[in-house]
């Protein structure tokens, strides 16, 4: 089995209380059924407490937030409760492993960061896509049936594998390449992806997206900050399931500018170049390429690409120009680099809730 991982992954460490924008707040806290088990039969008045804030909806247990939006375990100095009374090995699995991140297809394995994690975001968008491949031994490989030596199945999926994996490579390498200017990045981009499409998907006799690659093929000539993308965005926050009262924020934000954002995107973004172009493709390919083995194409994978930035591109105006100085301090925007703020935001409020990424990757 290959096992292929980014270069920053083993060095990353939580930064615990320096941490501002904490993954203990604003989040119901998944606990595993296990942790709950151990959690409902703990000793002392950490056992009372966590008997007390645990609680279970459709057979899942769960941490709710208070009303300030924090985790009952965070504390004051940013750390966890749990953990300084009881040691990392009493935290649930969610709160363990986050941000990492690890996902299958025999026989290909990657682990990766979350880009909703603020010091994970950091490493992401300063990656040149340097990569780790280990050769694995995988020792399920004999309790599965009709699995041939070379270990393709007899779909011939996993030669699909090999294959999009090659494209990511062309793909990677040719990114240094690309035009530095949104609208010109993403036409170059286009043209990348259409031409995978075919090579790929050529004898797909069902394939789904014909009409799709024919309209993808005529669309996207006019400029990136246009009336139809930014229909496009304000069609997004109509949509996107928000987590809580940061996304309420965002949208009061949003619905006060609605008139006079278009033009100071045209005018701020026309001659500038947008940061983390590069970055964030590496990102979105490497973690979401497999969901092409699902659909049978990588356009949805070019969409989610497209849409994630065009909305962190629409959103880093947004803040810069129409928010409060209060509400900008919601977003720690202002605090470091505003884009980076922003992905973080994205992140958090769509990759992690499988209908928004849904409405991306369409």
């Amino acid at each position: 089995m290959l096992l292929e991982y980014p270069l920053f992954y083993p060095d990353f460490a939580c930064i615990g209380k320096a941490c501002k924008d904490s993954c203990c707040r604003d989040w119901l806290i998944d606990i595993d059924f296990e942790t709950a088990e151990k959690y409902q039969n703990m000793g002392g008045a950490l056992g009372e407490k966590l008997r007390r804030k645990l609680h279970k909806k459709d057979g899942e247990f769960y941490f709710d937030v208070e009303k300030d939006g924090r985790c009952p375990f965070l504390q004051e100095d940013g750390l966890c409760e749990i953990q300084r009374c009881r040691g990392e090995e009493e935290l649930s699995k969610v709160c363990d492993a986050y941000p990492r991140r690890e996902s299958m297809v025999y026989p290909y394995m990657q682990l990766d960061l979350h880009l909703s994690c603020e010091d994970a975001a950091k490493a992401i968008l300063s990656w040149k896509g340097e990569l780790i491949r280990e050769e694995l031994e995988d020792e399920r490989i004999s309790e599965v049936e009709d699995i041939p030596e070379n270990g393709f199945d007899h779909n011939g999926r996993n030669e699909l594998l090999v294959s999009l994996l090659a494209f990511r490579q062309g793909l990677w390498e040719a990114l240094p390449d690309f035009p530095k200017d949104i609208h010109g990045f993403f036409a170059e981009l286009k043209t990348v992806f259409l031409q995978g499409e075919e090579l790929l998907f050529y004898e797909n006799k069902a394939f789904p997206y014909g009409e799709e690659l024919e309209a993808l093929e005529q669309g996207l000539r006019s400029s990136f900050f246009s009336e139809e993308s930014f229909r496009e965005y304000c069609k997004m926050n109509e949509e996107i399931q928000g987590r809580g009262e940061l996304w309420k924020s965002f949208l009061t934000i949003f619905h006060r500018a609605e008139k006079d954002l278009p033009e100071k995107m045209q005018s701020l973004y026309g001659e500038r170049e947008t940061v983390y172009l590069e970055e964030l493709c590496r990102y979105y390919t490497f973690r979401y390429l497999m969901t092409g083995l699902k659909k049978k194409s990588i356009l949805p994978l070019f969409h989610l690409i497209r849409k994630s930035i065009l909305w962190m591109a629409y959103t880093e105006l947004l803040l810069q120009y129409f928010a409060k100085e209060e509400e900008k301090k919601l977003f720690f925007y202002g605090e470091n680099e505003s884009f980076r703020r922003v992905a973080v935001f994205f992140s958090k409020e769509v990759e992690h809730q499988k209908k928004n990424m849904d409405l991306f990757l369409g």
